[in-house]
């Protein structure tokens, strides 16, 4: 879609669907609409969501692309930080249906006017060239044409070694940010430090997005990426390994730079080893990837407490699978770096 229509254009439209979508949840009487109602918003957030944020940065930025993408998605730790203690008491006190209606309006009046007046495709729509210079005159075209397009990163091992990967470290990431609560209160801690816990675990994960980013700036793709994995693995080694509170904080705070990589490193891995010429439509393939694994890893590791009765088991196999993956990305990085020169 991006490789046709103006990012810009489509995003309009989808921040107006989306708060409908939203509305439309307060008035549904059976489970079936709530299906047909999160497929349309499913849609409408991958259409203004993390594909076109990175579509867009990868045109105005040619320099600090890592800042740019760790400040672009800052807005998902922050916003589930301050959002869900409120909404869960407008629940309270005006009930679920009340609530998606006043969510709704909020992101009607939040977002729409962002998509409006603010996002522009490129910089030369503004009469501007992207930070750090342009190599050479455009005009309404991405900044630079170099890289492959999706048929031909389709006929490149390391693009099919890269999907997997990308699902099993957002499997993890994911586990680690939607199980921990459960985990906290089954090794027996009171549910005010579960709570307390989660909202942390938030908090650093948008503190870590901003640093990631600039650490992709200084030190490249390699390094940056290895360093995530490794921390990914430590964390659930910690979480397996909680005998007290001071496992599980320090899984959360060593977790925040791996959770982070599955939203600022996946863009500027899919930039390093495919470019530019296709980007919107190679990125959408690993964001679909990424979403697999979203998807998929939390029941994963609910499945293993159902089999095993603790979490452990599964916090031991993310780390194991986490450790792979350093190797295979490895890999496949040195196999890109080889088929550029």
């Amino acid at each position: 879609i991006f490789s046709k229509f103006s990012v810009k254009k489509v995003m309009m439209v989808s921040s107006i669907i989306l708060p409908i979508g939203y509305f439309f949840f307060s008035k549904a009487t059976n489970i079936y609409m709530f299906y047909a109602i999160s497929a349309v918003v499913g849609l409408c957030l991958g259409l203004c969501g993390m594909v076109p944020m990175s579509t867009l940065i990868t045109r105005w930025f040619n320099e600090k692309k890592g800042l740019a993408t760790g400040l672009a998605f800052t807005g998902s730790g922050l916003g589930g930080m301050i959002l869900q203690p409120i909404i869960g008491k407008l629940i309270v006190n005006v009930g679920w249906r009340n609530t998606y209606a006043i969510l709704a309006a909020l992101m009607f009046v939040l977002v729409v006017p962002c998509t409006v007046f603010i996002i522009k495709d490129y910089p030369s729509d503004k009469g501007l060239q992207p930070f750090g210079g342009a190599p050479k005159a455009v005009e309404n075209a991405p900044v630079a044409e170099d890289g492959m397009t999706l048929a031909q990163a389709r006929k490149k091992a390391y693009f099919w070694m890269f999907l997997p990967l990308v699902t099993l470290s957002s499997a993890a990431a994911c586990s680690m940010v939607q199980n921990v609560s459960p985990y906290v209160t089954d090794l027996g801690f009171d549910p005010t430090v579960a709570a307390s816990l989660s909202a942390l675990s938030l908090g650093v994960l948008a503190a870590c997005k901003v640093l990631l980013g600039q650490i992709y700036d200084k030190k490249g793709s390699l390094f940056t990426t290895v360093m995530s994995l490794t921390c990914l693995v430590a964390a659930a080694a910690c979480y397996g390994s909680a005998v007290n509170t001071a496992f599980l904080y320090a899984g959360i705070f060593i977790s925040g730079l791996g959770i982070a990589y599955t939203t600022v490193g996946y863009p500027i891995n899919t930039q390093s080893m495919f470019g530019k010429k296709d980007y919107s439509a190679i990125y959408g393939n690993v964001a679909s990837f990424s979403s697999i694994g979203t998807a998929i890893g939390s029941p994963i590791t609910s499945m293993i407490y159902d089999a095993t009765g603790s979490y452990r088991m599964a916090w031991f196999m993310w780390a194991v699978v986490n450790a792979v993956a350093i190797v295979v990305f490895i890999a496949l990085h040195k196999m890109a770096e080889k088929d550029k020169n």
